[in-house]
């Protein structure tokens, strides 16, 4: 999976939003704040393939956190992007 052309993040008076830009930006009409764990996943996966646990790996290697924990964690957050539309198979 990856993250959807079009959308960007941003820092706006200290929070993480993910917006959308160009024509997403007339169809799409949210913004999604992150915490400091999501908006530290987005930047890594920017632009690149990714599968959970790619992003697990991330969690880990940044937090040192156990693989079990950043899996589910890893998970929570890929759910929450995707039902927000903002990854492509």
């Amino acid at each position: 999976m990856k993250i959807k052309k079009g959308f960007v993040l941003r820092t706006v008076m200290g929070q993480n939003i993910i917006l959308a830009e160009g024509e997403n930006a007339d169809t799409y009409g949210k913004l999604i704040k992150l915490n400091s764990s999501a908006a530290m996943l987005w930047k890594g996966l920017k632009g690149k393939s990714f599968t959970v646990e790619d992003a697990a790996r991330i969690l880990v290697s940044k937090y040192g956190i156990d693989k079990t924990q950043a899996l589910a964690d890893a998970g929570d957050i890929i759910n929450l992007m995707s039902e927000k539309g903002l990854l492509e198979q």
